[in-house]
C-alpha cells in the first residue's frame, strides 16, 4: 500500500476514534437558560459509519 494511503487510513482510523470516544456532536440547541443540548444527525451518524466501514475493508486488503 503506497504511503499517502497509509497515512490516509490512519488519520481516518484516529478521527473515527476520536468522535466515538469523545462524544462529538454535529448538533446543538439551546434549550434555555444557559442549557445546551447536544445530538448527532443521522447524516453526521452515516458518514461516520461509512468511514468506520472503509477502514476495516482497507485494513482487510492490507493483511
Amino acid at each position: 500500500m503506497d504511503e499517502k494511503y497509509k497515512r490516509l487510513l490512519e488519520v481516518t482510523k484516529a478521527l473515527v476514534n476520536h468522535i466515538d470516544t469523545e462524544h462529538v456532536f454535529d448538533k446543538g440547541v439551546q434549550t434555555g437558560r444557559g442549557v445546551f443540548d447536544t445530538s448527532r444527525s443521522e447524516e453526521f451518524d452515516d458518514l461516520v459509519e461509512k468511514a468506520r466501514k472503509a477502514v476495516r475493508k482497507a485494513e482487510d486488503v492490507k493483511k
